[in-house]
């Protein structure tokens, strides 16, 4: 059973990053992340979904991103990829992609080398 904790006001962030940019989740999941989502009233938002449980294999595997990049037809310098775990946005960054660190967890540590935000919704004001 997948257990997903969404952040604050994440319906409306994706509300106005959609009218923005192109959205998609990169995850490490089982099938039941489309229910979940859908239940939670989000799947529309995300225009592809790269997850683990299809590709066998887990982020930071850089074939995660590159599989995102291909499948979106975005290059990886106009993409930014956000995760609350750094280990995971080294993956993204090893590609070119612009990555965020998103302070979500009890015991998150600010990175010195990416972009440090502390809720989804500050992501509003750098894109």
């Amino acid at each position: 059973m997948l257990i997903m904790c969404f952040f604050d006001h994440t319906k409306q962030t994706l509300e106005s990053l959609k009218e923005k940019v192109t959205i998609g989740v990169i995850s490490d999941t089982d099938p039941s992340i489309k229910r979940v989502l859908k239940n939670a009233g989000i799947y529309e938002y995300f225009d592809n979904m790269t997850l683990s449980f299809e590709l066998g294999e887990n982020k930071p595997n850089p074939g995660m991103f590159s599989h995102a990049l291909d499948a979106m037809h975005l290059p990886a310098t106009e993409t930014v990829f956000v995760d609350d775990y750094e280990q995971n946005l080294d993956g993204a960054s090893a590609l070119g992609i612009q990555s965020v660190l998103v302070l979500s967890r009890t015991n998150s540590q600010a990175s010195t080398r990416y972009l440090n935000i502390k809720k989804l919704s500050d992501l509003l004001l750098y894109l």
